[in-house]
């Protein structure tokens, strides 16, 4: 199974469509709640134009045509409306498979153009070897018996695939050194796991570098971080990610996007590509 682009891709898409649409008919939010015969709420709205959730082809059709939108567009929107309602890629291993506030990440991956992340004591989990999985979720979620963690292990395996695919991302891993330096499962895990590493670092559009620990005081030291970039940058903006054990933050605000890509970029001024590291 190759990942693909889950429908928080589309429902992203749909409001950002019917948000634009609402807008260019300048019709403000008050006159969308203010018309009963729609029986659109305020709330809902904003949890339409933002992609909470998956939305009624019928709201959706009602929405357009009081925004004035042709027949065509009106079967567009309607098209996609339905499309907001499948499942994720990752449901056949159970809708519990990825814990809810990393279920967003795990849909819009697929979609991404381009991977940049910086991670201070973990290899990201596109080029994690399942060994080396294993032994981080055993030590993170030492509570999950051997099933369990076998099952979030799979997945994050399978989450590999698109990085096979005829068009993969572009992937840019920043790491410290002390996340290659750690013995994550012991030296034969960390040994296959730098092999991996060294593997994936010569494939095309694939970029490994290392953050010397000697390097010094950095911009990212408060927190690892990851950006998303996709191919079309007025239906999808960039979203930054951040994570703790049990809850994550999506940020999609331009002065957010340019924060962050600023610090990847000073990040690199100081590092080493990993072939080079390993040399």
């Amino acid at each position: 199974m190759v990942p693909v682009a889950g429908p928080t891709v589309v429902r992203r898409q749909l409001g950002r469509r019917l948000k634009r649409m609402r807008e260019t008919a300048g019709r403000s939010v008050e006159h969308v709640v203010a018309n009963r015969h729609l029986g659109i709420s305020r709330a809902k709205l904003y949890k339409l134009e933002a992609g909470h959730h998956p939305a009624k082809p019928q709201d959706v059709a009602a929405l357009c045509r009081f925004f004035g939108a042709a027949e065509e567009d009106i079967d567009t929107m309607t098209a996609l409306a339905l499309a907001t309602q499948g499942a994720s890629w990752w449901h056949v291993y159970g809708e519990d498979a990825v814990p809810e506030w990393f279920s967003l990440y795990v849909d819009l991956e697929p979609a991404a153009k381009s991977i940049r992340t910086y991670e201070a004591e973990l290899v990201p989990g596109l080029l994690q070897t399942r060994d080396y999985a294993t032994a981080v979720y055993q030590a993170t979620s030492a509570w999950e018996d051997v099933a369990e963690i076998d099952r979030r292990v799979t997945v994050r395996m399978k989450r590999q695939a698109i990085l096979d695919r005829p068009e993969p991302p572009n992937l840019h891993v920043v790491l410290n050194e002390a996340a290659i330096l750690r013995q994550v499962g012991g030296a034969e895990v960390i040994a296959e796991q730098v092999a991996k590493l060294r593997k994936a670092a010569q494939r095309p559009g694939v970029t490994v570098d290392i953050l010397p620990l000697a390097a010094g005081a950095h911009a990212a030291m408060a927190t690892p971080f990851l950006i998303l970039d996709f191919p079309d940058p007025a239906e999808d903006p960039s979203v930054v990610y951040l994570d703790t054990p049990s809850s994550a933050a999506y940020l999609q605000k331009p002065t957010d996007l340019t924060r962050y890509a600023a610090m990847f970029d000073q990040l690199l001024d100081r590092t080493t590509p990993l072939l080079e590291y390993l040399s």
